[in-house]
């Protein structure tokens, strides 16, 4: 039985010895593969296994608009106001803000009984006029009479004439009257109210079409003419318009040294209000379908402009190739090319600047538009 015992006692020592030396074992291997140490690759290496990375875009057609900013004040397409040239009282004013008024609508009533020279020169006139027209009348009868001969009626009917003129000149300056249709925007004056002479009294305006009298500085001036396209909008509300610039002045304000101008819009639903400042954007250049690249496929240097072309080769791989290039037309975001990559071409647009001509790249990413 000792001898039984002793025999287990020895296969659990061998089976424990074997567990220590596994363990050993798998220890050792571990500790072994810490210490092998093995060198990554560089940079360099993978560049120039896979090449460098760089972003392209295609080059392709777009349409190419350059716009102005300018700033000015909105008035209606007809905007004036009616005025006194004499100090008299307001006798009446028949109209109301609001009103439409066509052209020789009278729209404030002077009273002629102040006691002023223009007054007076009223009173003589209607009286000169009175006069001369009953005189006219008087050698009417005669003429038909056979009384006077035709030459002194003619001589009458001339005089007469010249009165009516006079009167109407004088009575002018007591009923002013609206010089073009439109709506009374303002009424300034009440009546029994004295009238100041060279004061606006009443503003006549028309706002279904406005105007936005605009000042340019230099830079602006020079890219802005007649008939080319307008639009306004509206920060706060994204409400816009469409319109045409009208006049740009022939020579800017020796003071200011800026070149006026107005451009014209459509305002139907009276959005845009006389008075109110505005921002008007004008297209000053325009290319319809250009070739294009976006403005940081472009470098340049010493010898000019150029781009990269990402060129594949027979075997797979990839070759920038430098390009040199004309230019045209440059907006904020794109720049047209007048000469050198063709349609279609592959431009690098961002990677460029570690690059040189013939090296290979790798494309990360192809940009879908300009």
């Amino acid at each position: 039985m000792s001898n039984t015992a002793n025999k287990g006692k020895g296969r659990s020592r061998l089976v424990i010895g074997l567990i220590i030396m596994a363990v050993i074992v798998v220890f050792a291997m571990r500790f072994a593969s810490l210490g092998r140490t093995e060198t990554p690759a560089s940079i360099e290496s993978v560049q120039a296994e896979m090449g460098k990375p760089v972003e392209v875009v295609a080059l392709d057609h777009s349409d190419l608009e350059i716009w102005t900013t300018v700033a000015g004040t909105v008035e209606g397409v007809v905007q004036y106001a009616v005025v006194s040239s004499n100090a008299l009282r307001v006798a009446g004013i028949p109209v109301n803000e609001g009103d439409a008024v066509r052209t020789g609508d009278v729209i404030v009533r002077l009273a002629h009984e102040a006691p002023t020279p223009m007054v007076h020169s009223y009173q003589k006139s209607r009286a000169s006029y009175e006069n001369t027209l009953k005189d006219v009348q008087r050698l009417r009868s005669l003429f038909a009479a056979g009384a006077i001969s035709e030459q002194a009626l003619d001589q009458a009917e001339t005089q007469l004439r010249v009165a009516e003129a006079d009167l109407a000149d004088a009575e002018g300056s007591t009923s002013l009257v609206a010089n073009q249709s439109g709506v009374v925007s303002r009424v300034l004056i009440r009546e029994n109210e004295t009238a100041g002479a060279g004061m606006p009294l009443v503003w006549i305006t028309r706002t279904d079409s406005v105007k936005v009298v605009f000042e340019a500085g230099s830079q602006q001036a020079i890219t802005l003419r007649e008939g080319q396209r307008a639009q306004w909008t509206s920060q706060a509300t994204g409400l816009k318009g469409e319109g045409r610039t009208d006049r740009i002045d022939l020579m800017a304000d020796p003071q200011t040294h800026l070149l006026q101008g107005e451009a014209l819009f459509p305002n139907p639903d009276g959005l845009l209000v006389p008075g109110l400042l505005m921002s008007v954007r004008v297209l000053t250049d325009y290319r319809e379908e250009a070739l294009a690249l976006p403005r940081e496929c472009v470098m340049t240097d010493a010898n000019g402009s150029y781009v990269y072309v990402a060129e594949k080769q027979t075997d797979g791989s990839v070759v920038a190739r430098q390009v040199a290039v004309q230019t045209g037309l440059v907006t904020p975001d794109a720049i047209e090319i007048a000469s050198g990559p063709t349609d279609g071409d592959q431009i690098i647009r961002y990677g460029q600047s570690k690059i040189s001509s013939g090296d290979r790249v790798h494309i990360v990413k192809t940009g879908e538009e300009n």
